[in-house]
C-alpha cells in the first residue's frame, strides 16, 4: 500500500502547495494564465516528442494505437449521448469523458505498481491517446466553444498546430533511429536530456496550476461530481464493450493487455483540460472542470488500487 502511495503524496504536496499560493495571493491570476500558456505551448509539445520518440514501433504497435483511438471517439460520442439526458447535460461532457490524466498520473502510478516491464503497452494506449487529443479532442473542442464552423483553414490551422509537428516529428525521428545517432555523442545525449528535462517541467506547474484553480464551493461542488459521474459511466460503459466486443475478438488473449486496458479505464479526466478551458469558458466553469480533475483523480487512485488487488504484479 505504502508503494502504491508514494508517487501520490508528491502530487497531493504540490496541488495543496497550489491551492496555498491561491490563499495568499502569491502568484496573480495573469501569472498563472502565463504559465498555462508556457505549459500548453512549450512543455506539451517537448513531451509529446519525447514520448514518441523513444517508444518501440512494430505491427502491433500500430494495432494498439489504433485500438486505443477508436476506443477514445466512442468515449467522446458517449459524452454527447451522455447529453440527451436534461439532469446530465453539459458543453464539456464530451471532452470530460475522453480525455485522461496518462502521462501526469497514468505512467507513474502504472509503474509503481507493476514496474517498466509491464509498461509497453500501457504507454502504446497512451500514444494513441495523444493522437486522439491532438487530431479530434483538441480542434473539436475549440469549435464547440468557439462557435467556429470546420473550414478548410481548420485544417490548415491543425496540420501547422506546434502538437501535431511534435506528434509527426517525434515519429519520423524515432524512424530514422535518432535516439541511436544522438546517443553515440555527448551533443545528442544532452539533447536526450534537455527534452527530458524540458518534459518535467510540466507534471509539477501543471499540479500547481491545478491547486491553484481548486475552489470547493457547495454548488460547484456538485457539478464537478456530476462531471465525474458521467465520465466514469461513459468510460466504463463504452469501454467494456469495446473490450470485450472488439479487443478481446482482435487481440490474442493477453493478461498484460487486459491490464493495461483497465488501468487506462480508471485514470482521471485530463488535467490539461484547466488549460483549454481558460479563456474560452466563464471562470466559475473552469472552477467546475478543476474541481472535477481533483474528485476524479481520489477515484482513480482507489480503482487502481482495487485493480491491484484482482491483478497483482505477482501473477504477471
Amino acid at each position: 500500500m505504502l508503494n502504491i502511495l508514494s508517487p501520490i503524496l508528491p502530487m497531493i504536496f504540490l496541488i495543496c502547495l497550489g491551492r496555498w499560493f491561491r490563499q495568499v495571493e502569491y502568484f496573480s491570476k495573469q501569472t498563472v494564465a502565463e504559465i498555462k500558456k508556457f505549459l500548453l505551448n512549450i512543455c506539451t509539445p517537448i513531451t509529446i516528442i519525447n514520448m514518441t520518440l523513444l517508444m518501440k514501433i512494430d505491427a502491433n504497435t500500430f494495432l494498439i494505437i489504433t485500438l486505443s483511438y477508436i476506443m477514445l471517439c466512442l468515449f467522446l460520442i458517449g459524452g454527447k449521448i451522455a447529453n440527451v439526458i436534461p439532469f446530465l447535460h453539459n458543453k464539456l461532457n464530451p471532452y470530460v469523458s475522453s480525455g485522461t490524466a496518462f502521462m501526469l498520473v497514468g505512467m507513474s502510478l502504472f509503474t509503481v505498481i507493476y514496474g517498466t516491464e509491464h509498461l509497453a503497452t500501457f504507454a502504446l494506449i497512451g500514444i494513441g491517446h495523444e493522437f486522439f487529443i491532438w487530431t479530434i479532442y483538441y480542434p473539436l473542442f475549440y469549435l464547440d466553444t468557439q462557435g467556429r464552423k470546420i473550414t478548410l483553414a481548420t485544417f490548415k490551422n491543425l496540420l501547422s498546430s506546434p502538437f501535431i509537428i511534435a506528434l509527426i516529428l517525434g515519429i519520423i525521428l524515432n524512424a530514422v533511429g535518432a535516439v541511436q545517432i544522438l546517443e553515440s555523442s555527448s551533443i545528442g545525449n544532452s539533447i536526450l536530456e534537455l527534452l527530458t528535462m524540458i518534459s518535467s517541467v510540466a507534471s509539477p506547474l501543471l499540479l500547481i496550476v491545478l491547486g491553484y484553480g481548486l475552489v470547493f464551493e457547495v454548488e460547484n461542488f456538485k457539478l464537478s461530481l456530476k462531471l465525474v459521474l458521467v465520465r466514469f459511466s461513459v468510460v466504463g460503459l463504452f469501454g467494456l464493450l469495446f473490450k470485450f466486443l472488439v479487443i478481446d475478438f482482435i487481440l490474442k488473449p493477453n493478461l498484460i493487455v487486459d491490464l493495461s486496458f483497465y488501468a487506462y479505464l480508471a485514470l482521471p479526466l485530463m488535467f490539461t483540460l484547466t488549460l483549454f478551458v481558460e479563456g474560452v469558458v466563464s471562470d466559475e466553469e473552469v472552477e467546475i472542470i478543476n474541481g472535477a480533475i481533483g474528485i476524479s483523480t481520489i477515484v482513480s487512485i482507489i480503482l487502481l488500487i482495487i485493480l491491484s488487488v484482482i491483478i497483482p504484479p505477482s501473477i504477471l
